[in-house]
């Protein structure tokens, strides 16, 4: 774990941390009481040193990229605990910087509705709300496109607690764009 930790402090930008998260994925979520240092060092890279790179990795396996992605949204509709699904969040986030770094919004804005659905629909799902805020407030832009899909499923929810998030969902997606436009309007105004 020492030499992973290394690698991702010495090569931020290198395509290889792509390849490290889903077996850091494992130790850190499916490692037992016995193992509990192990997975703690795991969960500590992936959110200290992974999820919080500056750098855009360089020459991307977009198809994998995607199918991580696919693979952190599969597990984190089924999270045993909040702090694997912290964790599925901030990785899932990092997938999404590298894909739209890439160009692939359509992929991610896939599977953000995918699991608006599962969260909306599905009794089990452990998805919670904090795991689509997270996204909005890191892509706003890309917030607003889920918008209709928050609305569409809303009539759907399993119960009245489900809508009610659809509902605090939107306070933010609408927020966030009251934001943005007035920072885009006030940022050209001072340049005219």
């Amino acid at each position: 774990m020492d030499l992973v930790d290394i690698f991702t402090k010495k090569m931020p930008q290198s395509p290889h941390n792509l390849r490290l998260v889903l077996p850091l994925i494992e130790l850190a979520t499916k490692s037992g009481n016995d193992e509990r240092q192990l997975s703690d060092k795991a969960r500590g890279i992936l959110n200290n040193r992974l999820a919080k790179l500056k750098d855009p990795l360089q020459e991307v396996d977009q198809e994998y990229a995607e199918t991580i992605l696919d693979e952190l949204h599969i597990r984190a509709r089924k999270a045993h605990s909040s702090d694997a699904l912290a964790t599925l969040s901030h990785c899932s986030l990092f997938i999404c910087r590298v894909l739209t770094n890439a160009g692939c919004e359509k992929s991610v804005l896939r599977l953000y509705r995918e699991s608006i659905a599962d969260f909306m629909t599905r009794k089990a799902s452990s998805l919670n709300i904090t795991f689509f805020k997270d996204f909005i407030t890191r892509y706003p832009a890309l917030g607003w496109l889920l918008r209709d899909d928050v609305l569409d499923t809303s009539p759907k929810a399993i119960n009245a607690y489900r809508k009610c998030q659809a509902f605090q969902l939107l306070n933010t997606i609408l927020t966030l764009s009251t934001f943005a436009v007035r920072a885009f309007l006030y940022c050209h105004i001072q340049n005219d």
